[in-house]
């Protein structure tokens, strides 16, 4: 994670916690992908096959492995699959991606995951919970990114665009954002993601006009973020909102008080065998 200005209250607070050696990478990424009950179950195969076939691409696989310009050539990556305001499990926690075996292991891993959730849409409880486990993974890099998909506005949970502050605010770089606006009027969905969800450095939102879309999407905003700096063919760019020293220490705090109380109490998340839920909305 790049050096903010918050960093120094968290340095005087987080003194007590343990010391291990972290794997340097070049990018700690998050995949948040939304299983909702508007995502049917041909959808849902649709949206992972999507994660799969990504990873599998050469595009992105050379994003991860690019050694141009001081970079490392590898990554963290971790899948969160979410719903409603109390669903988020982790699926695949962080994988450690540096050559073409890992990266196609992963690809393998998450062809095998089967749904956990259909129930409502809260997108900012999903990320609230997903920005804890930054803090708790065994890797450190330059840009931590959040990658958000979703096929709907937030109706349940945590108000979207206040985690959103809390979270550059508590020092995560970038949150992008894919969207299958098929269910609205065209630009709708994807200009409340730019508006509630996207944040940060060089972050964008890229919408697929159908979840048979998804696909050939989430590779362009893949390899787009995994090389940082880039803003994708059709993606909109988020707005730039500066925000003052005091508010990112007001909005920082609840996340980091919620980190501390996860460390002590839970340790790490584990990832779990799920069974499918029926959709509920």
């Amino acid at each position: 994670m790049k050096l903010k200005p918050l960093a120094g209250l968290l340095g005087m607070l987080l003194v007590t916690s343990p010391a291990y050696a972290l794997t340097e990478v070049d990018t700690e990424l998050q995949l948040l992908m939304d299983v909702s009950g508007s995502v049917t179950a041909s959808e849902f195969n649709l949206q992972l096959q999507g994660y799969v076939d990504a990873f599998y691409s050469q595009a992105v696989q050379d994003a991860i492995l690019d050694t141009s310009d001081g970079k490392l050539g590898s990554i963290a990556v971790q899948m969160v699959m979410w719903s409603g305001s109390t669903q988020q499990a982790v699926m695949t926690d962080w994988f450690h991606l540096y050559d073409m075996t890992s990266i196609n292991n992963f690809a393998a891993t998450l062809d095998a995951l089967v749904r956990p959730y259909a129930g409502m849409t809260a997108p900012g409880s999903a990320m609230t919970f997903g920005g804890l486990q930054f803090d708790t993974n065994d890797f450190t890099a330059a840009r931590q990114v959040m990658d958000v998909s979703g096929d709907g506005i937030q109706n349940n949970g945590l108000d979207t665009a206040t985690v959103r502050d809390q979270l550059l605010a508590s020092g995560i770089d970038t949150i992008n954002g894919i969207t299958i606006g098929q269910d609205y009027p065209d630009g709708v969905l994807q200009d409340w993601y730019l508006n509630n969800i996207a944040g940060g450095e060089d972050a964008f939102v890229i919408n697929a006009t159908t979840f048979a879309d998804f696909g050939s999407a989430l590779e362009l905003k893949l390899a787009a973020e995994i090389e940082g700096g880039i803003i994708p063919e059709g993606a909109l760019a988020a707005p730039i909102e500066e925000i003052p020293l005091a508010a990112q220490l007001l909005l920082g705090m609840p996340l980091l008080l919620a980190w501390r109380y996860q460390r002590q109490t839970q340790g790490r998340p584990q990832q779990t065998n799920w069974q499918q839920t029926p959709a509920i909305g």
